[in-house]
């Protein structure tokens, strides 16, 4: 069921690949990506206070650390941001090698690894998607063979994995069941099969439905814990990446989007391409939950 819902704008960045969206409850801010741009950025709410910070290699999936920093999925590797300085610091390189691709979506899941996939880049190298974990200063391979990964989230008792390929040949949604204490994933079955757009970016509620952008349909779409269709929300653009719960009550959905793949007219026609949106969902989100801090215990 589609459902008509006042879209509000956030920020009109205008990013050529918005992506990764984070709500910082302590700052009482937003954190998102420019992939293309390779920017990150950050939107203090109650100032409108606006901060770039310039990254070397592609930034694509951000994760909270409790010490305040924020560890970035960027290029073939993950690295530490100081918000403060501004300084970006290599962690660790991707265990396979790195020709061809680009670190893609993430999450955090309940005991604090950051789960983390790639795409190939530039497309049509024919490099193999894969999906890592990463914990504190080391990444071990998960998967292999996906195309475009995306997707990622946890179910609200933490006993569910969601992971997407993008690819407008797959277009689908798997579940695994998932092991927090060891990080075990098994069971993998198709969740949702995409019958128009394709899943990118995604958020689980407190009702544990999983909302995800479809891109190219334009649209936020919910789906309840079986994969059913529950509802989906037009968008005034037709690429939205990745909502993101957020808010001092957790009840409002940001959304990111791209202006990447618009021809002149298509943007004549969607001036909003690019811009971080907002929406009212009618249900709120999830705590973010903290990655473990590179050389420290974990963080919850």
């Amino acid at each position: 069921m589609s459902r008509r819902q006042d879209i509000d704008v956030l920020y009109h960045a205008q990013d050529v690949v918005g992506e990764g969206p984070l709500w910082d409850a302590t700052g009482a801010c937003l954190w998102w990506v420019d992939i293309v741009g390779r920017a990150i950025r950050r939107l203090q709410l109650s100032t409108g206070a606006f901060t770039s910070f310039g990254s070397a290699e592609p930034p694509a999936a951000l994760a909270l650390c409790d010490d305040g920093s924020l560890i970035v999925a960027a290029g073939t590797g993950w690295s530490q941001l100081d918000p403060v300085s501004g300084v970006q610091s290599l962690i660790a390189q991707a265990p396979v090698a790195t020709g061809g691709w680009r670190m893609n979506d993430g999450v955090v899941d309940p005991a604090g690894r950051f789960w983390t996939g790639s795409i190939d880049e530039p497309r049509g190298s024919g490099a193999d998607g894969k999906l890592f974990v990463f914990d504190r200063d080391r990444a071990t391979q998960i998967l292999d063979g996906l195309l475009i990964q995306n997707g990622m989230a946890v179910s609200p008792d933490g006993g569910t994995l969601y992971l997407s390929d993008s690819h407008v040949s797959r277009r689908v949604i798997w579940a695994f069941d998932f092991d927090v204490e060891s990080g075990a994933l098994s069971n993998r079955r198709i969740f949702h099969q995409c019958e128009h757009g394709r899943p990118d970016g995604a958020a689980v509620d407190s009702e544990g439905c999983y909302w995800f952008a479809a891109i190219d349909a334009g649209e936020i779409v919910r789906l309840d814990p079986d994969g059913i269709l529950m509802t989906s929300i037009p968008l005034p653009v037709t690429r939205p990446t990745k909502p993101a719960f957020g808010g001092p009550d957790l009840s409002t959905l940001y959304v990111t989007t791209m202006r990447n793949g618009l021809d002149e007219n298509e943007l004549a026609q969607q001036p909003l391409a690019g811009a971080v949106l907002a929406l009212d969902p009618g249900v709120r989100g999830l705590p973010q939950t903290f990655a473990r801090a590179p050389g420290r215990s974990t963080s919850k």
